[in-house]
């Protein structure tokens, strides 16, 4: 039983699109965000500051709206998209579409989730394929 036997192909490739998954996202985490001191509403139209009180010189002081946070289904797409491939994909598609309207954070989360998901059915249907190929 020497040599590489189908499961050790599987693991490899597993640990290969891993890999590639761990850089994508390590590389969308280090981009510089280019929404740091503007908060984005429905649309993606920028919030504009609103009046929080007067200053001792009579001048209004203004406040950015708060940052939105990061998207849930994208972090649940990356969870899932480990576990189940399917849910990935289906929480990975509806993570970028909210973020595209929102502007939330997590784009690169969604996209590793939708990575891994298809990753993962891409397996199912080749593992499909081999049962029957094996009849």
């Amino acid at each position: 039983m020497g040599g590489l036997q189908g499961w050790h192909i599987v693991m490899l490739l597993v640990v290969a699109a891993a890999i590639v998954v761990v850089v994508l996202v390590v590389k969308a985490a280090t981009k510089p965000n280019q929404r740091v001191n503007t908060a984005v509403g429905p649309g993606g139209q920028q919030l504009p500051p609103t009046q929080v009180g007067y200053a001792l010189d009579g001048q209004p002081l203004y406040q950015q709206p708060a940052q939105p946070g990061t998207n849930i289904f994208a972090i649940l797409a990356l969870v899932l998209g480990l576990f189940t491939g399917i849910l990935g994909i289906v929480f990975g598609h509806i993570a970028r579409s909210q973020i595209k309207q929102t502007g939330q954070a997590g784009d690169g989360l969604a996209l590793a989730g939708l990575i891994i998901g298809y990753i993962w059915l891409g397996f199912f249907v080749l593992g499909i394929m081999g049962a029957f190929a094996l009849r």
